[in-house]
């Protein structure tokens, strides 16, 4: 009994601290009615994850890690969409344009506690989806969480050195590791000797590999193991989850398949969304990156973002599609078609239409019900019904932009 009076203890004051003045939380009491959560009604829920610096680092409001992370209600996956802080952006709120990282701190220094509500918005305005809730943890507690659940397994896929880490040189080889809270970070937060975007994708694989630790029955059931946990969950997390929506979180994260988590990273490469922004903004605001598209246009990151969770069966089905402007609007076509192979579509060939004055975007269907994914999924993105077609064009689906294309 004394143990879970303890327990119980830790647990309320980490609440209060994790909660700040959620009136739906007294005690662990808001633990027990489970309540659906936003965005659950309308399909996905979108997650916004902060990764800050702790009291007294330089530059400790700056968000250090910036990612999405989406819950599918159909399929039950998660995505992960990393955005790399270096994004030039317009801030919300009269923040004016800067790296995106920014965003935390400017909310801050307008209002103490405001940061990830900037953030939030800020995100949300380029993305063009809700974020419904927001985690910001620090450095000191992500080490501190891993090191709660003893570590975590970690295969490594090249060897990475960086000499120019804060704390000293870092270096580990490539292979299968058990990480204790200490490596973990270092091996999340290392860039210098390769990349914002690969660091990304290490972030991702951690995070990925605690939510299995934390999940496991080895953890679950360790009454010392959750009240630690929590604990430093207490002293070191921030969000806006209410108390009564945890247990929704938690009865939901079982249900992930570790493995079928599909993780993106807006990056610079030959395929990626992005590019140096040298000569674009500004030389004070140092390394940036900015659209592809152009400053300020998100059109190809929105398209990326909403179509996330149809990546993966859009690139398996690699339906051959055409995208024609029926329009006088030039270049409309090359738009919606760079949009659409930011989402992963195989458009294989853009143009003009026979006809200037098309009315109403159509989109022909020639596959015979072969690409269902497809075919759903540019309905869902062009908000009209395909029509059938039979023959044989050479391509599966063919789009001609009309005059009633919003964008």
């Amino acid at each position: 009994m004394a143990g879970l009076g303890w327990f119980g203890w830790i647990s309320y004051n980490s609440i209060k601290n994790i909660f700040g003045n959620d009136k739906s939380a007294p005690g662990l009491l808001g633990f027990l009615d489970k309540k659906q959560l936003k965005g659950e009604s309308s399909g996905r829920v979108n997650i916004l994850i902060l990764g800050v610096g702790d009291d007294g680092h330089a530059g400790a409001t700056l968000s250090d890690t910036i990612m999405v992370m989406s819950y599918d209600v159909k399929s039950k996956n998660v995505a992960m969409l990393s955005i790399p802080r270096d994004l030039y952006v317009k801030i919300s709120d009269n923040c004016g344009y800067a790296k995106i990282n920014y965003a935390h701190a400017c909310g801050e220094e307008k209002n103490k506690g405001s940061g990830p509500e900037l953030a939030e918005k800020t995100v949300s305005n380029i993305l063009d989806i809700p974020i419904h809730y927001y985690i910001r943890a620090d450095f000191t507690g992500f080490k501190k969480m891993i090191d709660a659940v003893g570590g975590v397994d970690i295969y490594v896929d090249k060897d990475l050195y960086d000499p120019l880490y804060p704390d000293g040189t870092f270096y580990i080889t490539q292979g299968q590791h058990h990480m204790d809270g200490t490596t973990a970070l270092k091996y999340a937060r290392s860039r210098e000797t390769t990349s914002d975007f690969d660091r990304a994708k290490r972030q991702q694989q951690v995070l990925s590999a605690l939510k299995d630790k934390i999940l496991s029955s080895q953890t679950l059931f360790n009454p010392k193991k959750m009240a630690d946990i929590i604990g430093i969950i207490g002293e070191h997390v921030k969000t806006d989850f209410r108390t009564d929506e945890f247990q929704r979180v938690l009865e939901l994260a079982k249900q992930v398949d570790t493995k079928r988590i599909i993780n993106k990273v807006f990056d610079n490469g030959a395929d990626g969304l992005l590019i140096n922004g040298a000569g674009i903004t500004p030389l004070s605001a140092g390394s940036t990156l900015i659209p592809k598209a152009g400053l300020g246009n998100y059109s190809e990151l929105r398209a990326a973002a909403k179509n996330i969770f149809n990546d993966t069966s859009i690139k398996t089905e690699s339906a051959k599609i055409v995208v024609y402007n029926g329009t006088t609007k030039a270049g409309l076509a090359t738009t919606v078609a760079n949009n659409l192979k930011a989402s992963g579509y195989n458009v294989v060939d853009v143009g003009s239409a026979a006809t200037t004055a098309q009315a109403q975007t159509v989109i022909y269907d020639y596959t015979n019900g072969a690409k269902p994914t497809t075919v759903s999924s540019l309905e869902q993105l062009l908000k009209v019904k395909s029509v059938k077609k039979q023959g044989t064009p050479g391509y599966d689906i063919e789009i001609i932009i009309g005059l009633d294309y919003k964008g």
